[in-house]
């Protein structure tokens, strides 16, 4: 199923056998690589919970509806340029490093996501306050454009293959934990300061939080070893082969476009169905069906804790029944269970909306302890942080960060409140299209 890579050598070759697992050096790699992850998902949430109170702050309009399509328009301006990010941080990665690029990506997200606290908004200087908050969202679209595939690659490298699919869902478990810090610190924040001083400068807070958190991630990554993969890679490169890394950048989108396209059909069922169960569907109990913006937010934290907890026991039960099987069993439950758990969540019923979240969040499981593991194992070696980078970001942008937009938009257009439950659909159906191609690799070493 694979195909040809860069190197000569065959795809399904194994690790070199001195490459070692030195365990306190792994350690040093989850921890380092999860902090940067969390601050991410910790911004994610940021948007997703302050939505009402960003768009009343820097979107002048009448319409509660436009403001709202305001803001998750700027929310999707900082996906649509993580490609680039991919562009950028993806050859360094692989060039010059997975640390390397690693510390970049977050330097940088650091930085921008601070300055956000520092912006005025649309009352103290007019149409320059969105202005500069879409600038903003597009320097960090840029820097996490190279985070999550470069973090995969960092951990997958330092991991032991029977081990795998369990250590890198700890990146999850720390994307995951970000957004419900994110939601938490919101919720509080409001609850104790009012809604009145969270527009005058409460929302503020949270992202020099999240700005203080990133140099603390910055310095943990300042402080981790190179993967072991990537340092053997350098012993073994010639001189030669050196000067020729930056030809290979062109020849990877051309030897590699089967991995890339199986990479982004697993990427838009897995940030599909999470960008829908947990960054949507809060807006979506206050918009669509009629519940508190409250009630949607802390339904949605309640159902992230649930998850967060068990991501390592779903990391473990895919190193034990294979990636890609979990993977499936997680698309199907989509395909089944989609429409109906979006009309369930219509109920005027507490439990009843709840038990149609966890329905969601039972199918994105599925993903979370499997996902990171598989979708690194499509490429080699030398084209690793790259591919991953470049792939996984096109979809997110195309299909995961655009999702809240999108349903909002179609929702008001077609008013049919079950758009979202046949977007998750389509998800689902591109992910199985995809397994139809990937080889499981769990367990067994990586292509070199």
């Amino acid at each position: 199923m694979m195909t040809e890579g860069i190197l000569s050598d065959d795809r399904a070759s194994a690790r070199p056998t001195d490459v070692r697992h030195d365990m306190s050096a792994l350690r040093r790699a989850i921890v380092g690589v999860t902090c940067g992850n969390m601050i991410e998902w910790f911004d994610f949430a940021l948007y997703s919970s302050l939505a009402t109170t960003i768009g009343n702050v820097f979107f002048h309009a009448q319409d509660h509806r436009t403001q709202l399509l305001s803001i998750y328009a700027t929310f999707a301006a900082g996906f649509l340029i993580r490609p680039i990010g991919g562009f950028v941080f993806g050859p360094i990665g692989d060039r010059y490093g997975r640390r390397t690029a690693l510390t970049l990506s977050i330097a940088l997200m650091s930085a921008a996501t601070f300055c956000i606290a520092l912006l005025p908004g649309y009352a103290t200087i007019g149409a320059g306050a969105p202005v500069l908050l879409l600038c903003i969202r597009l320097l960090q679209g840029l820097s996490t454009g190279g985070e999550y595939g470069g973090s995969c690659t960092f951990i997958v490298e330092h991991a032991p293959d029977a081990k795998r699919s369990f250590l890198t869902s700890w990146l999850e478990f720390g994307n995951i934990l970000g957004f419900l810090l994110g939601g938490a610190v919101v919720n509080a924040l409001t609850f104790s300061l009012g809604q009145a001083d969270m527009e005058a400068w409460g929302w503020r807070i949270p992202f020099v939080i999240a700005g203080v958190a990133g140099l603390i991630a910055l310095y943990l990554r300042l402080n981790v070893d190179e993967s072991p993969v990537f340092r053997q890679m350098q012993e073994n490169e010639s001189r030669q082969q050196q000067f020729a890394q930056n030809r290979r950048f062109v020849r990877l989108l051309a030897a590699e476009w089967p991995q890339l396209l199986k990479c982004a059909g697993l990427t838009a069922v897995f940030n599909i169905t999470y960008y829908v169960a947990l960054g949507y569907v809060p807006g979506y109990l206050a918009d669509v069906a009629g519940h508190t913006p409250e009630f949607g937010n802390l339904l949605a934290m309640i159902a992230t804790l649930v998850m967060v907890t068990l991501i390592p026991v779903s990391g473990m039960l895919a190193d034990r029944f294979g990636g890609v099987n979990m993977i499936r069993i997680g698309c199907l439950l989509i395909v089944v269970c989609a429409i109906p758990a979006f009309k369930l969540l219509n109920s005027g019923s507490v439990a009843v909306v709840f038990a149609a979240l966890m329905l969601l969040v039972l199918a994105q499981l599925f993903f979370e302890g499997a996902m990171p593991a598989t979708l690194t194992s499509l490429f080699r070696a030398p084209v690793r942080y790259s591919g991953l980078a470049i792939s996984y970001n096109v979809a997110v942008s195309l299909l995961g960060g655009t999702a809240p937009l999108i349903n909002t938009w179609l929702i008001h257009k077609t008013g049919n409140p079950m758009i979202p439950g046949w977007y998750m659909i389509g998800g689902a159906v591109l992910g199985l299209v995809a397994l139809k191609f990937v080889k499981d690799m769990t367990g067994k070493p990586l292509p070199m």
